[in-house]
């Protein structure tokens, strides 16, 4: 059982107190309050389907509706790039939805464009969060979204491959680099990852705000613009060009993405794979030679990626802000955060954690999910421009892959593309 866990959570409720004092209340007119309403809301997951993270949204909200009857959630099924291009227009037009959800990376970006409302001032009573919530400000200096749940990166890897060629778990890159080359002999894709960019170039971004942290260099300067591109950062660069010179990446890099690689995984193509800390129930139930472990050692670093993860907020212009806010209230409270623990997603809240699910054998995996998140991991804050930093890194890889340009050369062409 996980006992009055990660040191910041006191610095975060002082913090988050400071910033909500100041927030604009935005439910005095609030329809809600009188009668049924329907919300509105924004998920790039479906509950249609049938895995662990669909079914425990599909069960919190339906938990939800039966303690709130006058309140109704319409769910729409958003991914998250035709949010990042919808809700600024959405939200100028009115018709932003009254809540959504959205990558933490993210969160500046969608605010500095007027997608969200402020939080009430209800939401200062929340003071129990585990990480500070300074990433999740508006330009104004006020908080516009709350965390749903927390995850970092970690090393995927397939136990059966690695076994079939006689390697063990690597620990550095450099191994990383040996192990992705011997399993690409043998007929896998050593190490996957990918450079498209139909996918917001996820998985490629997600490792480099990890691999960053690892090695403590700051992405951008202090006037908020990209400031990678120096020794620390090029080590990123030098071991996609080391992996891509050993064979150990697949022949469809260039346009593979987050989805492609975790199917890759999946269905035992692919040896290894940097992914996000979410994954790994999934990952485990679609095959069980699928293992996890921390990142490998940076060579001028050391294993610890960056604190991110989903938040919700409240659209721009909500007519129905007293129903939003009690929704985004339930869904990151202790009651709706077990039951998405379930999925292997780790909760935002200290006091998520004295349900008595954490006490069971069944939340071993998702205990395990979140020391991991707290011990080798830390949070930052982020520009407003991580889309073109993402974009940038999908662009070079493939000049990478395809053009054979050096890792220096790599860090160099992503920071030149985020900087236009």
């Amino acid at each position: 059982m996980i006992n009055k866990r990660w040191g910041l959570a006191l610095a975060s409720a002082a913090m988050a107190s400071l910033l909500l004092a100041g927030c604009s209340d935005t439910s005095t007119s609030d329809p809600s309050s009188d009668g049924p309403v329907t919300i509105s809301y924004w998920d790039f997951l479906d509950p249609s389907q049938d895995n662990p993270r669909s079914n425990a949204l599909k069960e919190n909200i339906a938990n939800f509706e039966a303690a709130n009857p006058n309140i109704t959630v319409d769910l729409s099924v958003v991914s998250l790039g035709d949010m990042l291009n919808r809700l600024p227009q959405a939200a100028a037009a009115g018709q932003a939805p009254d809540v959504f959800k959205m990558f933490t990376p993210q969160v500046p970006q969608m605010a500095a464009a007027g997608a969200y409302a402020p939080l009430p001032e209800a939401a200062s009573q929340i003071t129990d969060w585990l990480r500070p919530t300074d990433a999740l400000e508006g330009p104004d200096g006020k908080q516009v979204a709350v965390p749903y749940e927390y995850r970092t990166c970690a090393l995927y890897y397939n136990q059966k491959i690695l076994d079939q060629i006689g390697a063990t778990v690597p620990t550095t890159y450099d191994e990383v680099v040996d192990v992705a080359g011997k399993a690409a002999a043998a007929g896998y894709t050593g190490f996957g990852t990918g450079f498209s960019d139909t996918d917001n170039s996820a998985i490629i971004s997600t490792f480099f705000d990890c691999f960053m942290s690892q090695v403590d260099q700051e992405i951008w300067n202090g006037d908020g613009d990209p400031d990678f591109a120096t020794e620390k950062g090029a080590e990123f660069g030098d071991f996609l060009a080391d992996l891509r010179d050993a064979g150990g990446m697949g022949t469809s890099v260039v346009s593979d993405s987050y989805s492609t690689v975790t199917d890759g995984l999946t269905n035992g193509t692919v040896a290894m794979a940097v992914l996000g800390s979410e994954r790994v129930v999934t990952l485990a139930t679609g095959n069980p030679d699928v293992k996890w472990t921390s990142l490998p050692m940076a060579s001028t670093g050391d294993t610890k990626g960056s604190t991110f993860g989903w938040t919700l907020g409240m659209g721009n212009g909500t007519k129905n802000a007293d129903a939003a806010w009690k929704f985004i209230e339930y869904m990151t409270g202790p009651e709706a955060g077990a039951v998405m623990a379930t999925g292997g997603e780790v909760p935002t809240r200290e006091a998520t954690y004295e349900q008595p699910f954490f006490s069971t054998p069944e939340a071993d995996t998702v205990n395990k999910i979140a020391d991991y998140v707290e011990n080798e991991s830390e949070p930052h804050t982020y520009s407003d421009d991580w889309i073109a930093i993402a974009t940038g890194l999908a662009n070079a890889g493939q000049q990478l892959y395809l053009n054979g340009i050096s890792g220096s050369e790599f860090i160099k062409a992503a920071q030149d593309a985020a900087s236009k």
